[in-house]
């Protein structure tokens, strides 16, 4: 294996044009980088760093500053294909380890799929741990699924409220991290305000007492949306319930698609409901963290 000695910089928007072209071969062209690439070089939380090789970019990495700049988190690591098993994935990563330190940020962290063992041995050559894992799954034409009984009943809910619920019922979240959009903040008042304002959130009680949970929105970073939700629950029936209602908002904003991220302990139930397509497709999130000195 040849290791190059890239230059590493920040991205400058003259550099559009590679990093659309490394896009292009990410998950068949349905990359959100080439929507929100420009979002980024203008947000002062964000720190967009290349991997250049003879005066071209070949790799990108993000990492946005969140929680009031206590932790790193980390997003869009592209190389292109060509360059690919060269070292340039790890170079770019402790590329900004060195940066975060010089932030002061006390952590960082980011997510990956199960299945991506590129991605996880990075994690672990680079420090990083593993702090959790959730469910994932995507399922074409939400209208096509049987939706089962809504009970317990849902109701819409703000962030405050929610968050002051889950204090009396930290069992529903043991991890204390909110997972969202392959994103996580820390189960605080500051989490949920942040995940608020791009999410509705939903919520059923029993006896009085918080039962489940969920919050969706219309995921529209890629070149066609869906509809994306996130469940917690204690028991089965909340999260049959949450799935229900958030397929049923699906329906109604006429969604061709919808991606539910929820607790592994559900898989069972998950799989229980006949799911009419073949398209249907689930694996495991992971979420890794590295504390900093």
């Amino acid at each position: 294996m040849t290791f190059l000695q890239p230059k590493i910089r920040l991205v400058l928007a003259t550099d559009l044009k590679d990093i659309l072209e490394i896009s292009r071969h990410v998950w068949e062209g349905y990359d959100y980088l080439p929507f929100v690439i420009e979002a980024w070089l203008k947000d002062s939380n964000c720190y967009t760093y290349a991997t250049e090789v003879n005066g071209h970019v070949v790799g990108i990495g993000n990492m946005r500053l969140v929680e009031k700049g206590r932790t790193g988190w980390l997003e869009g690591l592209r190389i292109h294909p060509n360059y690919r098993g060269k070292g340039l994935a790890r170079a770019i990563t402790e590329h900004i380890i060195k940066q975060s330190q010089r932030l002061h940020v006390e952590r960082l962290r980011y997510t990956t799929g199960s299945e991506n063992q590129a991605s996880l041995k990075l994690a672990e050559k680079t420090g990083f741990v593993r702090i959790l894992e959730m469910g994932v799954f995507w399922h074409p034409n939400p209208n096509d699924v049987p939706l089962p009984r809504n009970y317990p009943p849902i109701e819409i809910s703000s962030p405050e409220k929610i968050f002051e619920l889950t204090q009396e019922t930290p069992e529903l979240n043991s991890h204390g991290i909110l997972i969202y959009d392959w994103k996580a903040l820390d189960n605080t008042l500051e989490g949920f305000v942040q995940v608020g304002k791009s999410n509705e959130f939903y919520i059923s009680l029993r006896k009085g007492k918080l039962d489940s949970y969920s919050f969706g929105r219309l995921r529209s970073e890629s070149k066609e949306s869906m509809w994306g939700f996130t469940i917690y629950a204690n028991q089965n029936d909340g999260f049959i319930s949450h799935l229900s209602h958030q397929i049923t908002l699906a329906s109604r904003n006429q969604q061709k698609a919808i991606m539910c991220i929820y607790e592994t302990k559900f898989e069972k139930a998950l799989h229980d409901v006949e799911w009419q397509s073949k398209e249907h497709w689930d694996m495991h999130l992971v979420l890794v963290e590295k504390t900093m000195p």
